[in-house]
């Protein structure tokens, strides 16, 4: 009977076969800090994407709509002086600021033990530092005059900070968290021409570029997402999009 009992264990066990892997974290740490190097090497290589495509060909269209109204609105925010309310939204849209509150949503995440504040906390500290690369090197490249006067205007690092941090909390928690926060991230781009620090057009570069790098770097962690896929027809080529 004892044999039998073995023979009956070692069947089943074959049968059953190696046991699964363990399933990854539903919020994982990305570690920004000490893995910095090879996390903004994997966001940058996730940057074409057709999602990107779309969105620098919708950046570079309003753009160049808005483009007349450069002047109209900064002789507009001129006429009118100071505004405290727009100092308050410049001071919201502060790099310092929305990378502070990246690094507070991680850390207290650790504090608290809390998975899901660090996973998104994490994505919050990535999305900013690839942002700050990206808007530098385009502020350099592009070399353009503020309205009030200096250099590097375009694109507004306000509104790419701002719009960085909404489109990672628009990937991980949808359209109820994702209104107001781009609600948020409008009200500083509207600050930035208010108090003549950026053109129209300045914002609307700096609005995409950051939802453009906030899209990326939680490509893949998001529940919800845009799917772009070409299909070759027999008179060309049709593009379906759908939300998974």
């Amino acid at each position: 009977m004892p044999s039998v009992a073995w023979s009956l264990a070692l069947a089943a066990a074959l049968q059953a076969g190696p046991a699964p892997p363990a399933a990854p974290p539903a919020w994982p740490d990305d570690k920004p800090f000490t893995r910095l190097v090879p996390n903004l090497v994997q966001d940058v290589r996730a940057l074409p994407a057709p999602d990107t495509g779309l969105l620098l060909a919708g950046g570079v269209v309003a753009a160049l709509a808005m483009h007349p109204a450069d002047d109209n609105a900064a002789g507009w925010a001129r006429d009118r002086g100071d505004s405290g309310l727009a100092d308050f939204g410049r001071a919201v849209g502060d790099g310092w600021t929305q990378g502070g509150l990246a690094v507070g949503a991680y850390a207290l995440g650790h504090l608290a033990d809390h998975a899901e504040l660090t996973h998104v906390g994490s994505d919050l500290v990535r999305a900013q530092i690839l942002n700050a690369i990206i808007t530098r090197a385009a502020k350099i490249v592009a070399s353009r005059d503020r309205p009030s006067g200096g250099n590097h205007a375009m694109p507004s690092g306000h509104s790419s900070a701002t719009f960085t941090t909404a489109a990672v909390l628009h990937g991980h928690y949808g359209w109820e968290v994702g209104i107001p926060a781009y609600a948020v991230a409008s009200f500083v781009g509207w600050s930035s021409v208010r108090t003549e620090s950026h053109w129209i057009t300045d914002v609307v570069v700096g609005a995409f570029v950051g939802t453009i790098v906030g899209r990326t770097v939680t490509r893949g962690h998001r529940a919800r997402d845009w799917v772009v896929v070409p299909v070759r027809t027999d008179g060309g080529v049709a593009v379906f999009v759908a939300w998974h």
